[in-house]
Parts: C-alpha cells; sequence; structure tokens
C-alpha cells in the first residue's frame, strides 16, 4: 500500500467519527478513598472566581465571531501532592446546552482539560450571547482525584450577530436604540434563545424612554431610560425557569423618546447543567491529489507558469444570475504535471476562512461568485507522477458587489444614467440616519462607484467605528468615478455613509474586501 492509499483510509476513518454527539451526566465526582499509597491526597479547591457578566467592551471580532476570554480562576486549599487540575466546561449557547468546548480554544473539543499542578487559572474564550460554566477538581500523582468545585458561569453580550435589530436601529456592536414611530412599535429581536430573562443595561437621561421586553410571547417587564441627569443603569428581569423565544426590545415611548441600551445578556437557568450533549468535532483532512505517486527517483518540482482569475470586480450578473468568473492555470515539470491542487477561501460577512481543496487535472474552472458583498479566492499547486509539489501560487479573488438600494436601508436616489444609485442624502427606514447596508461585512478596503458632478457632495465612510475616508463628488464635470479607501485595521459591521455637506451624494456598485492576511476557520455553530 503506498503512503498515499494509506493517508486516504486514515481520512475516511477520521471523517466517520467527525462528529460524535452522546448524552452524558454532569453530576459531581465524589472524592476518591484515600490510597495506600505514600502520596498525599489531593486537596480541595478552596475558591473559585469567574466574571459573571462580561462587558460589552470586552468583547472582540476575531475574524468570524464575537468572542471575550474572562478568566476562570481557581485557589487550592494547598498545592502539596497536586499533579495536575482537570477543567470541566459547560457552554449555555442559543437554544440549548453542551458541555465539550476546550478551554483555550475555539471550537468543541473534550469534555475535560487537564492543566499542570503549576497552573490556576484558564481564560477560554466565550460568544456573544452564550453562557459559559466552568468547574475544577484537583488529581494527585497516583491519579486520586478531589472533588469538583462549584460551577461558576459567565455570560456574554448579545451582539449584531445574535440580536437582529428589527426595525430598530444599532449605533454600534452592542449599542442599540427602539424606537415607536407611531405605525408599529418597531421591535427589536435577536434569534431563537433558551432563557429565563435577561440583564440590560440601558442609557438614561431626560431624552430617553420606556421599553417592554419580552422572551417569545412572554413580558419580562417594562424599562424605563427616562432620568433627570444623564448615566446608565442595569436592570435584570427574568422568571424562574427557562423560556423559549425570540427575546425582544419594544420601544412604547413616542418617537422623540427612544430607547437605549448598550448591553444585553440572555440568562438562562441552570437546570440543565445535568443532562447537556458532548459534541466532539474535527475538521476534514487534506485532500490528496487524484492519483497516487510511482515509484521514481525523480525529485523535481513542477512549476506554475500561469494563474488568472478574472474579473476581479465584475458588474453583471449572466444568465443563471450568477457573476460570470473563469479561473485559468497553467504549470510545466521536468517530466510531465499530472494534475493541479486548487484550494479556496470565502470572505464577505467574515474575515476570510478556509473553504477545502481538491485536486483536479483540468486548467480552468469556472467559479461562482454569487451573494451580494461576498469574496471567492482561489489559489493553485502542480503536481506530478512522483507526488512532487510546486509551490502555491498567490491568492486571487473576485468579488459581488453590494447593489443600490436594494442592500442598503436608504431609500432609492434619483435614476442618473439609466442606472438606480443609493442617495446618502435620503431619509432611511431607521429614523432618519445615513444611509447604511442591511447587513454586516468584514472589511480591510472597499471599492466604491459614485457620480461626480457640480450638484454633488462628500461623505464620510465607516464600517461601525472604523473610518475609511471621505469621498468627494463634486467636480466641475459630469461622470463616474470609483474609489479604494482602506482602512488601519479589518472592521465588522454595517457599512455607513455619513453626509458632511448638503449636497447630495449618490453611490453606485460597493465591493468589500477583507484583510487578505487572516485566514480563519469557519465560525462555531451557535444553533
Amino acid at each position: 500500500m503506498s503512503w498515499i492509499s494509506a493517508a486516504r483510509g486514515a481520512r475516511k476513518m477520521r471523517l466517520v467519527g467527525a462528529v460524535a454527539l452522546v448524552s452524558a451526566v454532569l453530576t459531581p465526582v465524589a472524592t476518591s478513598a484515600p490510597s495506600a499509597s505514600a502520596d498525599t491526597a489531593p486537596p480541595s479547591i478552596a475558591s473559585t472566581s469567574y466574571p459573571k457578566f462580561v462587558e460589552s467592551s470586552s468583547m472582540r471580532w476575531r475574524g468570524t465571531h464575537w468572542s471575550a476570554t474572562p478568566s476562570f480562576r481557581w485557589t487550592p486549599t494547598t498545592t502539596a501532592g497536586v499533579a495536575k487540575y482537570q477543567v470541566q466546561t459547560w457552554h449555555g449557547k442559543r437554544r440549548g446546552s453542551m458541555v465539550g468546548m476546550d478551554s483555550l480554544g475555539s471550537g468543541y473539543q473534550s469534555t475535560v482539560a487537564n492543566y499542570p499542578a503549576s497552573r490556576t487559572s484558564v481564560a477560554g474564550h466565550i460568544y456573544s450571547g452564550d453562557q459559559v460554566c466552568r468547574r475544577v477538581r484537583a488529581v494527585n500523582s497516583a491519579g486520586t482525584v478531589g472533588r469538583w468545585s462549584g460551577w461558576k458561569c459567565s455570560y456574554a453580550p448579545l451582539g449584531t450577530e445574535e440580536f437582529e435589530p428589527g426595525y430598530g436601529f444599532d449605533n454600534g456592536v452592542f449599542d442599540y436604540y427602539a424606537r415607536n414611530n407611531g405605525a408599529s412599535n418597531n421591535p427589536m429581536r435577536s434569534a431563537s434563545y433558551l432563557a429565563k430573562g435577561v440583564r440590560v443595561k440601558v442609557r438614561t437621561g431626560p431624552k430617553y424612554g420606556k421599553a417592554r421586553i419580552l422572551v417569545g410571547s412572554t413580558l419580562l417587564g417594562t424599562v424605563s431610560g427616562y432620568a433627570s441627569k444623564s448615566g446608565y443603569k442595569v436592570v435584570t428581569l427574568q422568571k424562574s425557569a427557562n423560556l423559549t423565544g425570540a427575546i425582544k426590545v419594544r420601544a412604547i415611548s413616542d418617537d422623540s423618546r427612544p430607547f437605549r441600551f448598550v448591553g444585553l445578556w440572555a440568562l438562562r437557568a441552570t437546570a440543565p447543567l445535568g443532562s447537556s450533549r458532548v459534541v466532539t468535532w474535527r475538521s476534514p483532512s487534506e485532500l490528496w491529489p487524484v492519483t497516487d505517486p510511482v515509484e521514481s527517483s525523480d525529485t523535481t518540482r513542477p512549476k506554475m507558469t500561469g494563474f488568472s482569475l478574472s474579473p476581479t470586480f465584475p458588474t453583471t450578473r449572466n444568465s443563471n444570475g450568477f457573476y460570470s468568473v473563469k479561473a485559468s492555470w497553467r504549470g510545466s515539470d521536468n517530466v510531465k504535471v499530472t494534475g493541479y491542487e486548487v484550494a479556496t477561501k470565502h470572505g464577505g460577512s467574515t474575515s476570510y476562512y478556509d473553504g477545502g481543496s481538491g485536486a483536479t487535472t483540468s486548467t480552468s474552472m469556472p467559479v461562482i461568485v454569487d451573494w451580494a458583498g461576498s469574496a471567492t479566492c482561489h489559489r493553485v499547486r502542480a503536481f506530478d507522477a512522483a507526488g512532487n509539489f510546486s509551490p502555491w501560487t498567490s491568492w486571487k479573488c473576485s468579488h459581488a458587489p453590494l447593489i443600490p438600494i436594494s442592500d442598503w436601508t436608504a431609500s432609492a436616489g434619483p435614476a442618473v444614467a439609466g442606472k438606480a444609485w443609493t442617495s446618502v442624502r435620503m431619509l432611511d427606514d431607521y429614523y432618519h440616519r445615513p444611509a447604511r447596508t442591511r447587513d454586516r461585512y468584514s472589511a480591510k478596503k472597499l471599492r466604491i462607484q459614485y457620480r461626480v458632478g457640480p450638484r454633488w457632495g462628500r461623505a464620510k465612510v465607516y464600517v461601525s467605528g472604523t473610518y475609511f475616508g471621505t469621498i468627494n463628488a463634486y467636480s466641475s464635470t459630469v461622470g463616474t468615478k470609483w474609489v479604494t479607501l482602506t482602512a488601519t485595521r479589518e472592521a465588522h459591521e454595517r457599512i455607513r455613509f455619513v453626509p458632511v455637506t448638503t449636497k447630495d451624494v449618490l453611490i453606485g456598485k460597493v465591493f468589500v474586501i477583507p484583510d487578505p492576511a487572516k485566514n480563519l476557520p469557519p465560525a462555531p455553530t451557535r444553533g
């Protein structure tokens, strides 16, 4: 059997067990009876600490998701005789509970993680809108385990990836307005959650009003942000048992007094700690070449002689509704190139993440670029019959544009030159806010089409609070221009145009370009 055939067999075995769901009951483990060993019995855990609520300011965008890394700490009664500590993690997601989150990673890998006796803290990821609980026990060199400490839980606030604003307005990643415009209550709502209530940090002052907060159809209560002086207050509303449904914030004051909150945490009863799913996740292995290498003295690596992916910025969909993009490549070898490996990564709504790879004997392929604001990237390397690989080519990407009007909250601008444009000065659907995208994107660069002429003005461009640049559409001549704006760092949120003149600015197609230096795994499963 060749090495590659063996690798293929191992890959099949890994894929069969890629995801295992096993019911587990997490009851505390009692201390074993002291052994006859001279080894000192393991100490108990004197105390543990874990921040109960992660503040919005501690959350960071990781390229595919929001998370924070609060420290879970413990103090043993004594360190004498301790060989290691074991930390168990319980993960409360949107609609259920699970164990198996690796205590230092971002995947769901191990039920219990082991740490050396010198370690008395871990700082694993907790995702926005989720709850993470941890407990710890000591193990001595004879293998005798101590009692588990009690569970300590930490909650992260719902971010824009979990809390869709509906008809409200998100002023930032964790900062929202809810308004009553007279026609409807404009509720802001999350995806479906398992929660007994919420903790909400409310902005207070003379210009703020009231809102009702619900989980599904169950009213938790009414919260008022009105106060004679500006400030903040924290309110907790909850029932005795978990509820299932969307978390809703429904403004009940008139338009002049919005309800504003800068953090909302979903609270859940800890009863599910006793019966949670155990999830083990492994990524699939690399795809091997299409043919097994032959026994050969050939050690010369092939070369890539050409690679193109075009167009980079398509603007017209084909008859099938896709943007027509084609990838082509060529390689050479001292004997013969027998195939090519083509790798893929995607971006737009996130930073670039790995899309896998495949082997082919072709020298071209069509590329599907479809969703507005998305990006698809490829790179290629050649291999020969002896199993020698060329170096990878550089990544080349093609992007699907954001479409005027349909991908923005603003109303339609005037038709110019037979085309639709997004008006920066138009009032949008979210109470007189500047034009912004309906969806959220990760961007390091933005390539923007706009009209120029004596009747147009200037607008600043942001992704959330990150400034990308200013468009100056004023010109003595009339026409269309393109500009590429680059930020100092990749930002993730809605793209916004903020006018700085009384004259309008008309925006055409916009291409979103994530940071090419980031190549990330897909976001964790949030269901």
